[in-house]
């Protein structure tokens, strides 16, 4: 937002003395954040836009009343290394640098601070899957952990860098709703799982066939159900599976099931043949090692 000096809104709300909302003059609001810009500041007064050290304008992931909330529950070094670690994220992973991560990267941040300094211990109970399932996100969320630890003087709990990294994932593929996440890595963990059962060997997951087959898999969580993304297979594919390699078939069909119970709908024809696609692949890769 281009500013000229003297540019001013009235302040809506006062969070503490860093962090207070402000309505403009055509009735947009923004959360105006800066070392004691609210300090003797009460609702109703003018406040310059350039005293503040940071300008939040809603991108539209979540209310500015929301935002300023989160970000008037957080000390400024945490704001700051918030938006660091989205920076990160952005360079690294190719990430937008939207609130809809800054914010819960900030939430989480200031609760995960608070359970070291209390002593407090939680489980990760999605440590192995996050691991193997997203090494690029585990890999930046423990780099996340290391600078929290050098930058505040609080030795997190190691396995924290799970949440970040489910955070980053989170982004990439379900926005805002953190909870389809962590069921989608459940899900996925499940069908390498079943996969593992049924064939009698483990399958590699460091494989590029398998890389493969999670992105497509989190594909089939991240895209509207009305959406079919991809054009339709004139072949039956699964037909040409089964003849060939009947388990990797099979296997597509149980895979289909659990998905679907995960979406709460059953997959159509061309995204099952695409199943098929995969693990046939990871089948034949599996026998030829």
């Amino acid at each position: 937002m281009g500013l000229t000096r003297g540019d001013a809104a009235t302040i809506k709300r006062v969070y503490n003395n860093n962090v207070l909302l402000a309505e403009l003059g055509d009735g947009s609001e923004m959360v105006l954040v800066g070392k004691g810009i609210g300090f003797k500041h009460k609702p109703g007064e003018a406040v310059e836009l350039e005293a503040a050290d940071q300008r939040f304008v809603p991108d539209g992931s979540y209310a500015a009343s929301h935002v300023a909330g989160v970000l008037g529950d957080a000390p400024l070094e945490q704001i700051e290394l918030a938006q660091e670690i989205t920076a990160l994220a952005q360079v690294e992973l190719k990430l937008e640098p939207r609130q809809s991560l800054l914010v819960p990267i900030l939430d989480h941040l200031g609760f995960a601070v608070q359970r070291a300094r209390d002593g407090i211990k939680v489980d990760f109970p999605l440590k192995w899957e996050v691991a193997q399932l997203y090494p690029a996100e585990g890999n930046l969320g423990r780099r996340v952990v290391e600078l929290i630890t050098a930058r505040l003087g609080v030795a997190l709990q190691e396995d924290e860098w799970v949440a970040f990294a489910l955070h980053f994932v989170n982004q990439q593929w379900s926005k805002a709703d953190f909870s389809k996440t962590v069921s989608m890595t459940e899900t996925i963990a499940r069908v390498f799982s079943l996969l593992s059962v049924r064939w009698g060997r483990n399958v590699d997951e460091n494989a590029l066939s398998a890389s493969r087959f999670v992105t497509h898999l989190r594909y089939l969580f991240a895209r509207p159900a009305e959406v079919t993304g991809a054009a339709s297979i004139q072949v039956d594919v699964l037909a040409s599976v089964r003849e060939a390699y009947p388990e990797a078939a099979d296997a597509a069909l149980e895979v289909a099931k659990l998905i679907g119970g995960a979406l709460r709908r059953d997959l159509g024809n061309d995204e099952i043949s695409y199943l098929a696609l995969h693990t046939s692949r990871l089948y034949v890769e599996m026998l030829n090692t």
